[in-house]
C-alpha cells in the first residue's frame, strides 16, 4: 500500500477513535448530570415523602410560620414562640441502615432568626424533646438525615417524664410496628399553648401539651389517630388515654391540617375520634 494511502487511512482512524471518545465523555457528563438531579430530586422533592395533604395552613395560629425544609422531614417553625409550629414525615416500611451513634450537642439552625442553641436548654427543667424522631429518621433515610434530627428547629421542650417514656414508646410503635405492618406512615406534630405565656430563661415558650397525628392510607381513604398529650404525664398512661380528634388539635392549636384533601375527605377523618390504637 503506497504510504500516503496509509497516512490517510491513519488519520481516518485517528479522528474517528477521538470522535469516539468525545461521545463518550459527553454520555458519560449527561449521566452524571441526570444522576446528581436525579438525587437532588429525591433529596428536595418528592414532597409526598415529608408531608401529607398539604402544608399545614394557619387558621387562627397567632404568628408567621416558616417552612424548613430536611431530607426527611419539613418543619413549620415559629420564630417568635422559638419552637416548630408543626413537623411532618413518614416512616416507611423499608429500613436503609443501622442509626449511627447520637450528636452529643444538639445543633443551631442557621436558618432561623432566633437561633436558639444547645444551652438554652440547659438547667431548665426541660429535655430536648425531638419532634421528627431521631431514630425512626436514621433507620429510613440515613446518618444525614438523622443529624438534621438534632437541629433545634426541630426540638421543642418537654417534661423528661413526656420525652423519656410516653413520646418515646408512642415513636417506637410509629417506626416498628404501625410503619412495619402498614407499608407507610405519615405523621404530624407540635405543641400546644394556652393563653398563659411561660418561657425558659432563654426566652424559649414552653408548651403545656403536644399533638401527635398518625395517618395510614388505606385503599377506601385515609384513617387518622390523633393524640393530645399534656406536659404533666407520668409516662405510664396507656396512648388510648390521649385520643382525640383532628379538629380537636386544629382548634387547640389554631392550625388547618391536609388542606389540599377534598373537603368531604377532611370531614370524614378529622370529626372522628378513634377508639383504639390500630
Amino acid at each position: 500500500m503506497p504510504p500516503r494511502k496509509q497516512n490517510v487511512i491513519v488519520a481516518i482512524a485517528a479522528i474517528l477513535l477521538l470522535a469516539a471518545l468525545v461521545t463518550a465523555v459527553i454520555w458519560a457528563l449527561a449521566f452524571e448530570r441526570q444522576r446528581s438531579q436525579q438525587s437532588s430530586a429525591s433529596r428536595e422533592g418528592a414532597p409526598e415523602v415529608r408531608i401529607y395533604g398539604g402544608l399545614p395552613r394557619s387558621d387562627s395560629y397567632p404568628h408567621p410560620v416558616i417552612v424548613l425544609t430536611n431530607t426527611g422531614y419539613l418543619v413549620g417553625y415559629c420564630e417568635a414562640r422559638r419552637n416548630p409550629a408543626w413537623v411532618s414525615f413518614s416512616i416507611p416500611s423499608i429500613t436503609v441502615g443501622k442509626p449511627a451513634k447520637r450528636l452529643s450537642t444538639f445543633l443551631t439552625d442557621a436558618r432561623t432568626q432566633s437561633r436558639v442553641a444547645h444551652q438554652d436548654f440547659s438547667n431548665s427543667g426541660y429535655d430536648r424533646g425531638h419532634l421528627a424522631p431521631n431514630y425512626a429518621i436514621a433507620t429510613r433515610y440515613g446518618h444525614e438525615a438523622q443529624r438534621e434530627t438534632f437541629l433545634m428547629s426541630n426540638i421543642s421542650p418537654q417534661s423528661p417524664d413526656l420525652n423519656r417514656i410516653w413520646w418515646r414508646l408512642l415513636e417506637e410503635k410509629e417506626a416498628n410496628d404501625f410503619a412495619l405492618r402498614l407499608e407507610r406512615v405519615w405523621v404530624l406534630t407540635g405543641p400546644v399553648f394556652d393563653g398563659r405565656v411561660e418561657k425558659l430563661q432563654s426566652g424559649v415558650e414552653i408548651p403545656d401539651a403536644f399533638y401527635r397525628i398518625i395517618l395510614d392510607e388505606e385503599s377506601r381513604g385515609p384513617r387518622v389517630l390523633g393524640f393530645i398529650v399534656p406536659q404533666t404525664v407520668t409516662g405510664r398512661e396507656p396512648f388510648t388515654d390521649f385520643l382525640t380528634s383532628v379538629r380537636e388539635i386544629e382548634r387547640q392549636t389554631g392550625l388547618d391540617f391536609f388542606p389540599n384533601l377534598p373537603k368531604e375527605v377532611q370531614d370524614q377523618m378529622e370529626a372522628v375520634r378513634a377508639n383504639v390504637v390500630w
